[in-house]
């Protein structure tokens, strides 16, 4: 699963995961992502932190109180670095915290793949 406001990036990754065989589902806010992680249980997700209606980390803080999704392997993906959000995203489980500008998405796709 991808959870990105840009839609450009959205496009772009679900193109990339989808080119290595698996099926993407997309949201592009942290309150349809949570909506949808639920539902669809996915098996990973990249997840952007900076996004209307519910934050990256907010949304994970949700997601993290349900069953499944206490366990759902997470990779964020962010143009912050700022440590406290790294932090906070550490508390809640992540995988790693990448930022954008420093990974191709084949990167990022083979660092979630590591966790599946």
């Amino acid at each position: 699963m991808v959870i990105e406001d840009d839609t450009l990036l959205i496009k772009m990754y679900k193109t990339k995961i989808a080119s290595e065989g698996f099926r993407v589902i997309t949201a592009q806010n942290g309150e349809e992502g949570l909506k949808k992680a639920l539902e669809h249980k996915p098996d990973g997700i990249i997840l952007d932190v900076m996004m209307p209606k519910l934050s990256g980390i907010d949304m994970l803080t949700r997601l993290r109180q349900d069953t499944h999704g206490k366990n759902i392997p997470v990779v964020i993906m962010s143009n912050l670095s700022q440590e406290a959000e790294a932090s906070k995203a550490a508390e809640l489980g992540v995988k790693e915290y990448l930022v954008k500008a420093n990974y191709t998405p084949k990167e990022v796709i083979e660092r979630l793949k590591q966790y599946l």
